[in-house]
């Protein structure tokens, strides 16, 4: 029963993409959410691995993929070429090739409304990707590196489109804020 909602979408049953991909947006923007107040382990992390106890990839495990590990690597992306620190470069890595250093981005969304809806964004756009059409074709896993994971989906095609989605959406979002740091630093500075 469990699998079955998650692997839910309402095309599945007959709907429309347009609400597919609306109730993917939804829980796009919810794993990125609860990600953020300790869900992941609770309640994400124990699904993506019952979905996998049959030796499958996980419908979740994409998910996780392009709202947690993919907006992380896009935030760490704008930050290490604006900032030259090297936590942000060294999560890219991470991200990429291991896919679990997510942690990293949170600060950055928390200081930043830019970045925080950019990463929302991204997470729900990247799932609606997902759930647009069957989400069983796009099954992976975050524990992989980046490449790996698209490879290992039946619909490559549609997870590296969401993957690309939510890598770009949350790099510019942290661009945007990074560039809008100085003006907004001027203001503030001849305000006072």
């Amino acid at each position: 029963y469990i699998l079955i909602v998650m692997r839910a979408s309402p095309v599945v049953y007959g709907y429309s993409q347009s609400l597919s991909a609306a109730y993917g947006f939804l829980v796009g923007c919810i794993f990125c959410y609860g990600a953020k107040v300790g869900w992941y382990h609770s309640i994400f992390l124990p699904g993506i691995l019952l979905e996998m106890e049959s030796g499958e990839m996980s419908t979740w495990g994409s998910v996780d993929e392009c709202t947690l590990v993919l907006v992380s690597a896009g935030i760490c992306a704008a930050n290490t070429l604006t900032s030259g620190d090297a936590l942000p470069k060294r999560a890219l890595r991470i991200n990429l090739t291991c896919g679990d250093f997510i942690e990293v981005a949170y600060p950055y969304m928390s200081k930043s409304k830019t970045v925080n809806i950019a990463g929302y964004l991204a997470s729900g756009v990247s799932t609606a990707i997902l759930y647009s059409k069957q989400p069983s074709n796009v099954m992976s896993s975050a524990y992989l590196p980046m490449p790996l994971s698209l490879i290992l989906a039946d619909d490559w095609s549609r997870l590296g489109l969401a993957m690309m989605s939510a890598f770009i959406i949350a790099f510019g979002g942290m661009l945007c804020s990074n560039m809008m740091k100085p003006r907004n630093y001027e203001q503030k500075k001849k305000g006072n």
